[in-house]
């Protein structure tokens, strides 16, 4: 998985929690699920993109380990 594949992610997981929140907003169904994957999508990417940055060796040059 690239770096980019994580910050997609992320970005997928802000959508739908943003999308949701006004779903929320507007008393509509479906917005409790949608905010739920959102926050799961967002935990998913931030995980994996501390992986992929810890794992990297010119990472481990750049925080001076």
């Amino acid at each position: 998985m690239k770096i980019k594949h994580t910050l997609l992610l992320i970005g997928l997981g802000w959508s739908f929690s943003i999308i949701g929140g006004l779903m929320k907003i507007l008393h509509l169904r479906l917005a409790d699920p949608l905010l739920t994957i959102g926050s799961f999508v967002q935990v998913i990417g931030i995980i994996a993109l501390l992986y992929k940055i810890l794992t990297n060796p010119k990472a481990k040059e750049f925080l001076n380990w």
